[in-house]
């Protein structure tokens, strides 16, 4: 049976979200970036190959069903209470449900959210704007155009557009359909999040229709940063703000201090991942480009060889129909009578 292997992009993948997607069917599709796979193909089997190798643990589709989370009137006044405090759904998730595993996308903080969102609409923080909502992709090259323009100031027109960018904008189409595009989106539980990843990898991606999988993968992680980046930077100012307004006290501008080292020394970590990324991907389609460049030199040169053996080909073909017209004119001249002949001194060997 042949055995599939798991490229280092695939495995990191697996390793940054395998207790995100726990269900071996859904981290399958995500890693190879189809859906049509499940546990019990051969790229599964690759899969959970790897987690066991890892000892990581997954579920199959044999799984118990979660229940429904439905709040008690004490949660519900509980909720209100805490709204002007600033708290996340996740943070009164946490207090609410003590003693479960909550994370920002499990039912008991989505349903938490939710009730923000119905019952105090105004009151819903930042990073809750997008829970329980789910990701759904532009479809079709007409929204996927308008995408493109939103997000790169284009103005590009279907019947002005030239057939290399139509081919960018079609392979777009299948990119945003990217399982592992749409997982990572609907991790994003803040709307800003998710609006500047998708227009970061449309802003990336939108003029490269040759992108291998591994390629888009790897946009994916560069997004991933650009989000990262902004959001560090984001706690980044908070500190500073905090810092100077804790200036008279020294514990705690200690401890500002050393958040701010520690935040600053994420930021720089995670633009050299960032330029490395992208480093890489410009060398590889820098390499395309010069291999197709060179294919395309090899094709111009047979051409000129055609040409030349073609003309070759005409030259003596002339040639050839010049000596027969001579060849012609020369017998003439010898059926001619011999008094002629002698006057002009001419043989049929001196005429050819």
């Amino acid at each position: 049976m042949e055995k599939t292997n798991l490229t280092k992009e695939q495995q990191a993948f697996i390793d940054n979200n395998y207790q995100k997607i726990c269900n071996l069917n859904e981290l399958t599709c995500a890693a190879f970036m189809s859906e049509s796979l499940d546990g019990r193909s051969k790229e599964g089997r690759a899969v959970r190959a790897y987690m066991a190798e890892k000892d990581y643990k997954y579920k199959t589709t044999k799984h118990t069903k979660v229940k429904a989370i439905k709040l008690t009137e004490d949660q519900k006044e509980f909720i209100l209470e805490n709204l002007d405090a600033g708290m996340k759904a996740f943070d009164i998730a946490q207090l609410l449900f003590q003693g479960k595993d909550i994370s920002p996308l499990s039912k008991e903080a989505i349903e938490v959210a939710t009730f923000i969102k119905e019952n105090s609409p105004e009151s819903v923080h930042p990073a809750d704007t997008a829970a329980g909502v789910t990701y759904c992709p532009p479809e079709g090259f007409d929204a996927v155009l308008r995408k493109v323009n939103e997000t790169t100031n284009q103005e590009l027109e279907v019947v002005k557009m030239q057939a290399q960018t139509k081919k960018g904008v079609e392979a777009l189409v299948k990119f945003m359909q990217s399982p592992r595009l749409i997982l990572t989106i609907n991790n994003y539980t803040n709307k800003q999040d998710r609006t500047l990843f998708e227009a970061e990898f449309v802003r990336a991606t939108w003029d490269k229709p040759d992108l291998t999988s591994d390629e888009v993968n790897l946009y994916i992680n560069v997004c991933i940063d650009y989000v990262n980046l902004m959001n560090i930077q984001k706690a980044v100012d908070k500190l500073n703000y905090m810092f100077e307004q804790c200036e008279d006290q020294r514990d705690m501008t200690v401890r500002l201090a050393e958040l701010l080292k520690t935040k600053s020394e994420e930021y720089n970590q995670c633009e050299k991942r960032m330029e490395s990324l992208i480093t890489r991907l410009n060398g590889d389609g820098a390499k395309r480009v010069q291999n197709k460049h060179q294919q395309n030199a090899s094709i111009i040169n047979l051409v000129e060889l055609f040409q030349e053996e073609e003309e070759r080909k005409v030259m003596l073909k002339i040639a050839n129909m010049q000596k027969e017209l001579v060849s012609e004119e020369a017998d003439a001249l010898e059926s001619m009578p011999d008094w002629k002949a002698r006057v002009l001194g001419l043989t049929k060997d001196d005429v050819i």
